[in-house]
């Protein structure tokens, strides 16, 4: 009836995970099996496999030799509606609905029976669970192993071959678990349901006819019991009324004509009022949320407009309000150079501060930059500098490259960098913004013959110790 082959599931990522891999399996009708193994060892995905809502990477699912993943997605619904019945961990019924509406939906959704007919089967699989007392119940009403009993027999009401159940009792209390248990069971054997059940739990194994242990997604053994399924309770324990233990596939599944007629269809009565109870809290809720959101979107707007003008702001400050430049390059002891640079403060009247300013050399060597080594001398170069009208900085500079690139014949290609943080305040919080200037000049070698540079070029008198160039 069921034939697993070789199938198996891949998540792709970073790093893929093989949640099943190449398991098979073979079920006969009316036989059970067990899917036993610790959280995330692949019982689950299989059971979806199986089920046919997750697609195997590989492999196939076949159910009376149709194997279901070949088929189109309609035809796989179809299949899913007419052959399998789902027990999932939790109950998972429509609050509006009472439970027989929810039992008789899936019948409704594929149309196989008419109204009067889903709710005849409905009833008689209700009675069946031993839940002839709770028709009209909604969900909100019933306990959950109440919860449960109506989804097994929404499960069955379609008269499915197989049934899947995945940890049908996985939030139960011990009592409600081994009720629900037993029910399955008595399911199982008075309907001739092929059952397939996902749980962590051994005793329920030890009840099937076929067990099958999961570890990393692989099926690590397999275990053919010698009887099927037994209840481990007592019989008056797990008993149900004398209408439901009498009840056979018979007089569930063939309604007369007579009985069908005396059905009335119901599904969906109260939905008016719970619609009602909708329409009076959540339209409400839902404008003061609007309401709610449109002033916090304003309001952010709003503040992120007036940051981005009070930056602007700023960065005008920073970039007009505070001219730097090079002011002069002179020769020093030695190979040193002595680099004066200048900072000027063009508003007036409000100080500038500039913070941890940082001035570099570098000579170019072929089509590259190779930095020299630079410091500060003098006053003027604190961490702090409060710019109110000129401020000198002096640097001392020693270019000892032997091979620069001589773009003027004879004289080095220099770019000087300033990097520097400035405010208008002397400890700022978020008006704090970054500069970053290069000056470029080509300077003269200590060691240059002056009257071989005056071969190659005119100057008025001796050739100068640096000649600035423009930004470039």
């Amino acid at each position: 009836m069921l034939s697993v082959v070789s199938v198996a599931k891949s998540y792709a990522g970073d790093q893929p995970v093989d949640a099943v891999k190449d398991v098979n399996l073979d079920l006969e009708q009316g036989q059970s099996l067990a899917i036993i193994g610790r959280s995330g060892s692949g019982k689950s995905t299989l059971l979806a496999m199986i089920g046919g809502i997750s697609r195997p990477t590989k492999g196939q699912v076949l159910i009376d030799g149709v194997d279901q993943w070949q088929l189109r997605d309609s035809d796989r619904a179809d299949l899913r509606n007419q052959k399998l019945g789902f027990v999932f961990q939790f109950a998972s019924l429509l609050p509006s609905l009472r439970a027989v509406d929810n039992v008789a939906l899936p019948c409704l959704i594929s149309g196989t029976l008419s109204g009067q007919e889903a709710y005849a089967r409905a009833h008689a699989l209700l009675d069946r669970v031993g839940l002839s007392h709770r028709y009209d119940a909604f969900p909100g009403q019933l306990s959950g192993g109440e919860q449960r009993r109506v989804a097994i027999a929404r499960a069955l009401v379609n008269s499915p071959k197989l049934l899947l159940a995945d940890e049908p009792t996985a939030d139960l209390d011990e009592a409600t678990e081994a009720e629900i248990l037993n029910l399955l069971i008595d399911i199982h054997q008075a309907l001739k349901v092929t059952l397939v059940v996902v749980t962590h739990n051994p005793d329920i194994a030890m009840r099937a006819d076929r067990v099958i242990e999961m570890k990393s997604g692989e099926a690590a053994s397999k275990t053919v019991r010698s009887q099927n399924i037994v209840s481990s309770q007592p019989a008056e324990a797990v008993s149900l009324d004398s209408r439901s233990a009498n009840a056979t596939a018979r007089e569930i599944y063939e309604i007369s004509s007579e009985k069908a007629a005396a059905e009335k269809v119901r599904l969906g009565e109260g939905l008016e009022r719970f619609i009602g109870r909708l329409v009076i809290w959540i339209v409400p809720l839902c404008l003061m949320a609007w309401c709610l959101n449109w002033a916090v979107a304003n309001y952010e707007r709003n503040a992120i407009r007036a940051k981005a003008e009070q930056r602007m702001a700023l960065e005008e400050l920073a970039m007009q309000g505070l001219r730097a430049d090079l002011k002069n390059v002179e020769s020093g002891k030695g190979k040193t150079y002595i680099v004066t640079l200048y900072l000027r403060n063009t508003k007036g009247g409000e100080p500038l501060y500039v913070m941890s300013p940082l001035v570099r050399a570098f000579v170019q060597v072929g089509t590259s930059w190779l930095e020299v080594p630079m410091k500060p001398i003098g006053p003027g170069t604190a961490q702090v500098l409060k710019i109110t009208g000129t401020q000198m900085l002096r640097y001392e500079m020693e270019p000892d490259v032997p091979d620069f690139t001589q773009l003027l014949p004879y004289y080095m290609h220099v770019r000087f960098t300033n990097d520097m943080l400035i405010s208008p305040r002397s400890q700022p919080k978020d008006d704090l913004v970054e500069r970053n200037d290069s000056y470029y000049v080509y300077l003269k070698p200590h060691n240059a013959d002056d009257n071989a540079i005056l071969s190659k070029m005119k100057f008025p008198g001796r050739p100068p110790v640096w000649i600035p160039m423009p930004p470039h």
